[in-house]
């Protein structure tokens, strides 16, 4: 399809109006690929609607050009999340009017094709990374045993969004920049949300949309956490985030000056840049700080247990090593085997089990990353990346070893250098250090420098006004919330800490505390580069802002996907259905308090900040062995059968994965009475009217 064949913004609103296809602008940049056949197009005029949809207005402006358009649902963020959503949406009613903004110019987020790169793979095994309703292997994607490679999960999103004709409904090359509540005279439930947006290579144009319902589906790896390093202008060589690799992978990668890149992270991103950087022949110096949290664990895919092979992916969505873990979360398990957290928790025999079992699970790891075999100078090197505790307190923010190559031959053949040292500061290709005796001061010859340096807990899209944040529980700074503000929630987390303590009182105190970073060595916001704290996501269920739960605007905003699991698709597919049912009011038993629901928010946010203080947890939902329970908490939410295996047993020891939801929406439209954008009252009192 051509491109002045686009439809134009009327085609998706509903909206007819004529306009000159010389004014319809592209999507993509005209240096940039092509955007993907039936994409939507911006107008270059101001479209106002007043009141209703379908009101039009048209205006012009000499300085900037905008557009003010009405929608049902608007969706930010064209990955797994925002396509997913979109998809249950339009499953429940086909003629709901949606629009996803992104602003790559291919589907998949963090999977879009510019953020590729060869080496890049999910840490996840085929086939557990598909939808419940479009298995990969009914697109010839993917290959069993083979964790799944960045192709090949571009390719299966992109086939995703065209089998449920999405791709007319995406916006390319588009970024939300702002987020604005609506305030009208006479408040509703449909008052909704304004956003403003640019189209790349073109800042200077803010495109307003309106939208009734906003979903933002950014995820947590929208904003690179660089780190303020000192003399970062002068050294004279590429200087960027991991983030960045796909997009600087021929200009840095296949750069034939470039021989020596050191590498600044210890997390799994650094071991991901770590391996690109040798596999392409450099010669890596690999620097993880002292003053850090040191590195993360990276295992192997499968570990034994006993004479048992077992897939650690799978291990973590089995119900009987759920209970192992010391879950604040509502159990749901049923009567039969609820009993058993009690047991492992609460009873003297119960905890000695529990506490071998992770005592056990810890040497495993150990034995599996063999991180302690050999004495060789060159084995020495590869212990440096033993994590400083058990694998307990991380998280998801661990990894698997997906690499097609060995890792530890990388490290142990002199080719990677690792440095647990702190970076004092930049010089022309050098790095200097802080003195250490058991270190080098300086590392010359540096011809680049990546920084796995994880991300910022700051949203990608900023809502205005500031004061909006301590409402809708996003992440902001500090000095943003008002002492009034700050002594809410100060309340609410003590009165979480002495829940979880009186529960689970091996959570607290957590491992040794980090030291603080050194003032060169701070991690910052890439906007200020200066040093700033942030507060978690404090959301409902880890979806819906809070203050908004119980007000007249309840319904019309949610987070996907700013979470943080081994198991991504499961709960992706969860959270979409959660919001839907959200929307429309169908959250079962969520009628309560602000106070209330304050409460269980900061109980949820406390228990994951206690749970996983090495991991994520500190700044959203990080869940390993506790992702289980989550998935059943939005289940029971939303009125359905929790346990969804044919037995007791097979609850108890088969792993749950999407298979196991498959058909789920289908259950909760029929539960409800609800098709077509009808409540179920509304259905039941058309039939009664039927003779």
């Amino acid at each position: 399809m051509a491109f002045s064949q686009f439809q134009p913004i009327g085609a998706l609103t509903g909206v007819s109006f004529a306009i000159s296809s010389s004014k319809v602008l592209r999507l993509a940049d005209e240096n940039g690929p092509e955007p993907p056949k039936d994409s939507t197009v911006l107008l270059p005029t101001m479209t106002t609607i007043d009141g209703m949809e379908g009101t039009v207005s048209s205006t012009t402006s000499t300085d900037c050009q905008s557009v003010k358009i009405m929608f049902d649902i608007l969706i930010i963020g064209a990955g797994p999340s925002g396509l997913c959503a979109a998809k249950t949406f339009l499953q429940h009613n086909p003629t709901t009017n949606i629009v996803i903004l992104d602003s790559h110019s291919t589907v998949g987020g963090v999977w879009s094709k510019e953020r590729l790169y060869p080496t890049l793979r999910t840490n996840n095994l085929y086939p557990t990374m598909d939808f419940s309703d479009f298995p990969m292997k009914d697109v010839g994607i993917g290959r069993p045993g083979h964790h799944i490679t960045g192709e090949e999960m571009h390719a299966y999103l992109t086939a995703y969004a065209h089998h449920f004709d999405l791709m007319k409904r995406i916006r390319f090359n588009t970024r939300a920049v702002r987020v604005h509540q609506v305030q009208e005279a006479a408040p509703s439930s449909d008052d909704g949300w304004k956003v403003d947006v640019h189209e790349l290579g073109n800042p200077t144009t803010t495109t307003t949309l309106k939208a009734k319902k906003l979903v933002m589906a950014t995820g947590i790896l929208g904003v690179p956490n660089m780190p303020s390093l000192k003399g970062s202008e002068t050294l004279d060589a590429p200087l960027l985030h991991s983030s960045a690799l796909g997009p600087r992978y021929q200009d840095v990668l296949q750069n034939p000056h470039i021989n020596r890149i050191a590498v600044l992270g210890g997390s799994k991103s650094a071991y991901d840049t770590v391996y690109l950087a040798a596999t392409t022949g450099h010669k890596v110096d690999w620097i993880i700080r002292k003053s850090g949290r040191g590195p993360s664990w990276v295992f192997p895919s499968h570990t034994k247990i006993g004479p048992f092979k077992a897939w650690r992916e799978k291990l973590v969505t089995r119900r009987i090593f759920t209970f192992m873990s010391p879950c604040v979360l509502p159990d749901h398990s049923g009567k039969h085997i609820s009993w058993i957290r009690d047991f492992l928790h609460t009873n003297k025999v119960g905890k000695a089990m529990t506490k071998r079992f992770w005592k056990i699970l810890h040497a495993d790891t150990i034995r599996d990353c063999c991180y302690r075999e050999g004495k060789a100078e060159k084995d020495k090197n590869f212990s440096l990346l033993e994590p400083n505790h058990s694998p307990f307190w991380y998280g998801t923010s661990s990894g698997t070893l997906n690499y097609e190559q060995d890792f530890k031959a990388l490290v142990t053949s002199g080719q990677v250098t690792v440095h647990r040292q702190d970076v004092s500061h930049l010089s022309p290709h050098t790095i200097h250090f802080f003195a250490d005796d058991a270190g080098k001061e300086t590392l010359t010859g540096i011809d680049a420098l990546i920084c796995a340096t994880g991300y910022s807990p700051q949203p990608p899209v900023d809502f205005f006004p500031p004061e909006l944040h301590f409402h809708l529980g996003i992440p902001t700074t500090t000095d943003s919330l008002s002492n009034q503000q700050k002594a809410i929630w100060a309340t609410y987390d003590q009165e979480a800490d002495e829940v979880i303590t009186k529960r689970f009182p091996q959570l607290i105190p957590p491992p040794p505390s980090i030291p603080t970073l050194t003032p060169t060595s701070v991690l910052c916001s890439p906007k200020t580069q200066e040093s700033k704290q942030y507060t978690p996501w404090r959301l409902h269920r880890g979806i819906a802002p809070p203050t908004l739960t119980t007000s007249h605007t309840r319904n019309s905003l949610v987070f996907l996907s700013m979470h943080s699991n081994i198991t991504n698709i499961p709960r992706i597919e969860l959270q979409c259905l959660w919001s839907l049912a959200y929307f429309h009011d169908k959250i079962k038993d969520t009628v309560v308090s602000q106070q209330v629901l304050y409460k269980d928010t900061a109980l949820f946010q406390r228990w994951c900040q206690l749970r996983s203080p090495l991991g994520h947890g500190r700044q959203y939902p990080d869940l390993n062995f506790d992702q289980l329970p989550y998935w059943d908490w939005l289940v029971a939410d939303l009125g359905l059968k929790v346990r969804r295996k044919k037995s007791v047993w097979k609850e108890l020891v088969s792993p749950y994965g999407s298979e196991d939801y498959r058909g789920l929406v289908e259950e909760w439209i029929e539960k409800y009475g609800i098709n077509k954008g009808k409540g179920g009252e509304q259905v039941r009192r058309e039939s009664e009217k039927r003779p």
